[in-house]
């Protein structure tokens, strides 16, 4: 059996990368609440980005890319985004 916490251990802090998760949804103008609780997204796949997220090692180029955005920017999602295509669909 695998050991969690040993696992965890190389992905990055859950906060940050929650917070990240947010601030692209954001910017795709993507709603994970209202998509959670509409079934577009289920429970099983937003824990996958969350994870995909913490384990990409991509998280001071998303911080840049997020503060690099204005308000009234088309909506948008990094191409380097392990959840792009995710959030592709949802923007659709």
């Amino acid at each position: 059996m695998k050991d969690m916490a040993a696992e965890a251990e190389g992905l990055g802090n859950i906060f940050r990368h929650l917070w990240l998760l947010q601030a692209v949804a954001k910017a795709a103008g993507v709603d994970l609440t209202a998509e959670l609780r509409s079934g577009r997204l289920s429970g099983l796949e937003h824990a996958r980005m969350v994870t995909q997220c913490r384990g990409a090692g991509c998280s001071k180029s998303c911080a840049l890319w997020n503060s690099a955005r204005r308000e009234g920017d088309a909506p948008a999602v990094p191409e380097f985004c392990p959840s792009a295509k995710v959030f592709k669909r949802l923007m659709g």
